[in-house]
């Protein structure tokens, strides 16, 4: 791999950060959703006694997951991906596609992050009507969740990381 300026590298490393971050609120994001899930679960069909506010909680954690989930994807190259053409035109051909494919993420990223700025401005303060949980909070995850793709696209193209290694072969070793 070539070595990269000292600038690209530090940005590299921090948006590394942003993703570890990420990643951790994803893990605590699914372990409250299980959890709340199924304490409505106990207490409607246990209890008979189903609280107003835990469906819309979960909904709330799910988007978020979703939204940092999708951009950790985007810099750790988990997304599907049709590679056949990419592998037709050759190692330039692919690395120019790669970039372009990036572009294409870049530029809905951005669209993504500028909605859900409006959004969060138009939900104002509403309110989610069985738990009070403030709108803007759904729309801030389209957010903050569009801002972490653009920051992913952004590492990717300017590091050279975009034709991950973990889809070749292993080599074995007898």
């Amino acid at each position: 791999m070539l070595a990269l300026p000292s600038a690209i590298q530090s940005l590299a490393r921090f948006v590394d950060m942003l993703n570890r971050i990420a990643r951790s609120a994803c893990n605590r994001l699914l372990e409250l959703i299980v959890a709340v899930t199924f304490m409505q679960v106990v207490l409607r069909y246990i209890f008979n006694s189903p609280t107003k506010w835990s469906e819309e909680a979960a909904m709330l954690c799910l988007v978020w997951y979703g939204m940092l989930a999708t951009a950790i994807c985007v810099r750790d190259h988990h997304h599907i991906a049709i590679v056949f053409f990419r592998d037709l035109l050759g190692k330039t051909g692919g690395y120019v596609l790669d970039v372009f494919a990036h572009l294409i993420i870049l530029c809905f990223a951005l669209v993504l992050l500028f909605s859900g700025s409006k959004l969060v401005d138009l939900a104002g303060v509403a309110l989610l009507p069985a738990s009070g949980i403030p709108k803007y909070l759904l729309y801030y995850s389209a957010f903050t969740g569009g801002a972490l793709i653009v920051l992913n696209a952004i590492t990717n193209i300017v590091t050279g990381s975009l034709r991950p290694d973990e889809f070749a072969e292993p080599e074995t070793t007898s």
